[in-house]
């Protein structure tokens, strides 16, 4: 019996070191850019679970004008962070600005996709970790979804929308939920 416990006990020694060998060749060194980031920020935001889904609501009016126009609708979204002190301070390019740009998306819906709730789907994105850490809350980022037509039919946009500014996080979370209307219908939202 003491000698099944202790064959267990050196199977689990041999397997935390394996671990820990593992884990410190996988890990890079950071960059003098880097080094004063978190390990939480030079982790890229996960893919796999990040993609998130927007139903867009038109009103009939809105609706009706789009089908018969042959209009598109786009969803878009930015994902930001606000910059922080370190990052003005250093003068990183964009820290001038209210927030620095991650990344840009945009899905396009036309025709049969506009009937009931109108769905875009935005695909799952890896932001990049060096970004990130110049942000307030690199584990935070946040983003900013706008709707309108795709101006095919007339130079302007034609809807009024709602928007969404929250963390990613709130994003995937659940469907953001954007309610859309003709700018010319009076109480479109």
């Amino acid at each position: 019996m003491k000698r099944i416990a202790r064959s267990a006990l050196v199977v689990a020694v041999l397997l935390s070191t394996a671990a820990c060998q593992r884990e410190s060749t996988t890990s890079t060194p950071p960059s003098s850019a880097s080094a004063a980031s978190t390990d939480a920020a030079r982790q890229p935001v996960q893919a796999a679970a990040n993609a998130f889904t927007v139903e867009i609501a038109l009103s009939s009016a809105a609706r009706e004008r789009l089908v018969s126009k042959q209009e598109s609708l786009i969803a878009t979204a930015e994902y930001f962070g606000y910059p922080s002190e370190r990052a003005v301070s250093e003068r990183v390019p964009g820290s001038e600005n209210p927030w620095l740009t991650l990344h840009r998306a945009q899905v396009e819906l036309e025709g049969a996709q506009l009937d009931g709730t109108a769905t875009a789907r935005f695909p799952a994105v890896v932001l990049d970790p060096g970004q990130l850490a110049w942000t307030d809350a690199p584990d935070a980022p946040q983003v900013n979804i706008n709707v309108y037509s795709g101006r095919r039919s007339a130079p302007d946009n034609l809807l009024d929308c709602g928007m969404f500014q929250d963390t990613h996080a709130v994003a995937v979370r659940a469907p953001v939920r954007i309610s859309c209307g003709l700018i010319s219908e009076p109480g479109s939202r």
